[in-house]
């Protein structure tokens, strides 16, 4: 067998313009595989860590009948008395805080022009505990909790031109089922302006502390949501600390509902999963390219070298050993593009990991298009990691050891005889 593999790596490298050609091939194949799918794992831990950090944190707790109707922002819906919830919670590990939050409909109105938006009551003191909104402020400074003040987004400032210090009118939306609508309207001065990263966020929210939020809305100690944020983001810690949640819930007779920020991201994830669908399409074709490369290969080297193929045989070599031998020839090839396409794909997927993909380069109008689908803008990063490599590597082999099993055993058929007749 070590003879066998002597001859065989030998053999790859007779004819080296064809051996080029086809490392080439599979290690172009092979890099463009890791870095599409480096790229497409980084922009999908991207977008999980803004909606965590900016948007749900790892669980919200709503007033049973409140998560069918979120998207209406319904106020009377609502939890009347958070004070036993947090209280409950304090006794849980892996908790590492938990806030009150209320979310209503709002109209930002500057001048002859009002632009809807999300309003987003939060508990000043907490909220840094839980959200990113504080570390991301551009401009300004942090709420006062007691001072009739808000936050915007950087995208949101600049499409009804705010800057820090002006003094904004937000009609607060009241109405529920229950009544006819109704508003209320606040002055509120611009404290600082934020860039989370999140394009549903920048443009689409302002932040204001809760006492002013309650006083505008006559909401008193209500709130429509409790957000809790946990020790760990491992997707099974989620799970089992949203079931434990749900059950202290049910047994202290609350009559309340635990969802995770999966329940919660459903669009994301159906976008996610599409996705996934198409990476696979991307790893067919890729593995397609190399083993076609492979395969062409090694029927050109058959066909070349029929006399010594003959040669071999007449001095005694068995047709397994004829067929392991062009295996081998394969699986170097196979082994040498697999390296080499790692490497290129590494050296490229740490460089997206750290410097990032513009999306700014491809255009405003697809970059708008691409922050519908993602909560991501600017810049997407991949996530390269060694599991990737390997696999890839592993993968390589596999393909090309598979690919030259073909040409082999048409190889190990051919007479002899007719064989040291080719010319």
């Amino acid at each position: 067998m070590l003879t066998l593999a002597k001859l065989a790596f030998r053999n790859v490298f007779r004819f080296k313009r064809r051996t080029f050609i086809t490392l080439s091939a599979v290690s172009i194949g092979l890099a463009l595989l890791i870095i599409s799918i480096s790229l497409l794992n980084g922009i999908d831990k991207q977008s999980i860590s803004n909606i965590i950090n900016c948007q749900t944190s790892h669980i919200k707790i709503f007033k049973k009948g409140y998560f069918d109707k979120k998207d209406e922002l319904p106020l009377n819906i609502r939890i009347e008395d958070p004070t036993p919830v947090h209280e409950k919670l304090a006794g849980l590990k892996g908790i590492r805080a938990s806030e009150n939050r209320i979310l209503f409909g709002a109209g930002l109105i500057k001048d002859m022009d009002e632009l809807p938006c999300l309003g987003v009551a939060i508990d000043v003191e907490k909220d840094p505990e839980i959200f990113n909104i504080k570390e991301s402020l551009v401009q300004g400074q942090w709420l006062d909790p007691k001072k009739s003040q808000m936050l915007v987004g950087k995208d949101l400032a600049k499409d009804i031109g705010l800057t820090v210090g002006d003094r904004v009118t937000v009609r607060m939306v009241t109405s529920s089922e229950d009544e006819d609508f109704s508003w209320n309207a606040l002055d509120l001065e611009i404290s600082g302006i934020f860039d989370s990263g999140n394009p549903g966020v920048d443009s689409q929210r302002l932040f204001i502390p809760m006492a002013i939020a309650r006083e505008g809305l006559s909401m008193e100690k209500a709130v429509t949501e409790i957000v809790v944020r946990l020790e760990s983001g491992d997707e099974k810690f989620v799970d089992r600390m949203k079931k434990e949640i749900g059950q202290i819930l049910v047994s202290e007779g609350e009559d309340l509902e635990a969802f995770s920020w999966k329940d919660l991201a459903g669009t994301f994830l159906l976008i996610s999963k599409m996705k996934s669908k198409n990476s696979a399409m991307i790893i067919m074709i890729m593995l397609f390219i190399a083993s076609m490369g492979i395969i062409n290969t090694m029927l050109m080297a058959v066909m070349e070298r029929t006399r010594e193929i003959g040669m071999l045989a007449a001095m005694g070599m068995k047709k397994k050993e004829i067929t392991r031998l062009f295996v081998l020839e394969g699986s170097f090839i196979g082994a040498i593009g697999a390296f080499l396409g790692c490497f290129l794909g590494g050296m490229a997927g740490w460089y997206l990991e750290t410097k990032g993909w513009s999306i700014k380069a491809m255009g405003e109008s697809l970059q708008d298009l691409t922050s519908a689908f993602y909560p991501v803008k600017e810049v997407f990063y991949a996530d390269i990691t060694f599991e990737l490599l390997l696999m890839t590597f592993l993968f390589g082999i596999a393909i090309a050891v598979l690919a030259a099993l073909y040409p082999a055993r048409k190889a190990a058929k051919m007479n002899p005889i007719r064989a040291l007749r080719h010319i």
